[in-house]
């Protein structure tokens, strides 16, 4: 087709001729058209926010507990912390420290 035959042929690739500006003006347009499309989407499709894991719960003690259920657990509950008591050092000398040093500060302060 390097010669065209008839009119109809010539017209037709005179106008097949592609303008420069033209050609810009359709990348530009294609450009601001799919950054519109997107931000569209983005728009238009719900956020999904991720939720916090459940606290797990604590296990709670039935409100309704027998009375001789609660009594033994409640003596269970005694019995170790007065074991807790008589296996706990006790700090007689820094204690008598302390009280020596308060007695003194006092007598001190009163005299």
């Amino acid at each position: 087709m390097l010669n065209p035959h008839c009119e109809h042929c010539r017209e037709e690739r005179e106008e097949s001729r592609v303008c420069p500006s033209c050609e810009t003006l359709k990348s530009q347009l294609e450009a601001v058209n799919h950054e519109k499309n997107r931000l569209l989407d983005r728009l238009l499709t719900p956020i999904v926010e991720a939720t916090p894991a459940q606290p797990e719960r604590e296990i709670t003690k039935p409100i309704n507990i027998p009375w001789n259920v609660r009594r033994q657990m409640l003596e269970r509950e005694d019995r170790e912390r007065a074991k807790l008591i008589q296996n706990a050092p006790i700090p007689t000398e820094t204690l008598e420290r302390e009280l020596d040093i308060a007695s003194a500060t006092r007598e001190a302060e009163n005299r």
